[in-house]
């Protein structure tokens, strides 16, 4: 019998998915080296959500739970990849499906994005929440300013600062 909690994860994830899906092929098209394919990421992070179990209120809560998720996993195939020396023992679902290639640019850009936007969360946490929701979570400027409970204009400068952050930190 399956819970009513597990059901509603199911049905925001069908609500979602398209929108999952155009983020992840953002976030891929943004890194050309990037060898994860579009479906193995939004399937990884659909198992990530099942594994925690943990309840989503809604389908925008689904969201912003997924847009992390994906974030998480695109940061740990990162370090995978680009790692000189791998634990054998080491599980990580899928990864071992996807295209092969050596070339770790695309690793080492998911890295220096995700030191960019822990450097961004420790100075501007709303300005690193925008930026998940939106590059991660496929958000759009509205629904990013309902899930983070401000108005669209706040969100427009949080996310507006946001980029000319990362801008800056990934230039150098």
């Amino acid at each position: 019998m399956e819970s009513s909690t597990a059901r509603a994860r199911d049905e925001y994830f069908v609500q979602v998915y398209r929108q999952l899906r155009q983020a992840a092929r953002n976030a891929r098209s943004a890194n050309p080296q990037q060898t994860m394919n579009t479906t193995a990421l939004v399937n990884e992070a659909w198992l990530k959500l099942e594994q925690t179990n943990a309840a989503a209120n809604d389908r925008m809560h689904y969201l912003k739970t997924a847009a992390l998720a994906m974030r998480q996993l695109l940061v740990d195939y990162a370090r995978y990849r680009g790692a000189e020396k791998r634990d054998r023992a080491m599980e990580l679902p899928l990864f071992e499906e996807l295209l092969p290639g050596t070339d770790h640019g695309a690793a080492d850009d998911v890295l220096a994005l995700e030191d960019a936007l822990g450097e961004l969360e420790a100075l501007d946490p709303r300005g690193a929440e925008i930026v998940v929701l939106r590059f991660f979570g496929g958000a759009t400027l509205e629904e990013a300013a309902e899930l983070m409970d401000t108005s669209r204009r706040s969100a427009a400068r949080d996310w507006a600062r946001a980029r000319a952050f990362l801008r800056t930190r990934l230039a150098s």
